[in-house]
């Protein structure tokens, strides 16, 4: 059993809809040329044989210009580009990597470096990269 409130609101909801419906008719409708005098309102009937004694629209046709004749370029091969040397890496004196890197060292050996590349890039050897590897992580307390 609806309430009052829920009455007036669905009859407020109803007459918002009505009102949105006519506004966007209005929105839509097509927009009468006046000459001065009012145009009475045509029936679709009439609308249909006053469509037959407007003039037919042209349709609209854009002409392109001719191209005028392009002269062929004589194409140069683009010179083959010299390879930039790479700055050489600073190589460190120590022998041993540093105990704060041995995460580092094991996440780069672990997802996808090769231990030559891990050792080229510490400055150490392979062997040395190894005995980082295999040493328990003391760090990660369980």
């Amino acid at each position: 059993m609806p309430s009052e409130w829920q009455t007036a609101s669905a009859g407020n909801h109803h007459e918002g809809v009505n009102r949105a419906r006519e506004v966007a008719e209005d929105l839509f409708k097509p927009k009468q040329q006046t000459t001065g005098a009012e145009v009475p309102i045509s029936t679709p009937d009439a609308a249909s044989s006053s469509a037959g004694q407007q003039p037919r629209r042209q349709p609209r046709i854009l002409t392109i210009p001719p191209l005028a004749p392009t002269t062929v370029a004589k194409v140069v091969a683009p010179a083959e580009p010299k390879p930039i040397p790479r700055p050489a890496s600073i190589r460190r004196e120590t022998r041993e990597i540093p105990a704060f890197q041995f995460g580092r060292v094991r996440a780069l050996a672990k997802y996808g470096m090769r231990r030559a590349q891990v050792a080229e890039l510490y400055g150490v050897t392979v062997d040395e990269v190894e005995r980082v590897i295999r040493q328990p992580d003391h760090s990660r307390k369980s």
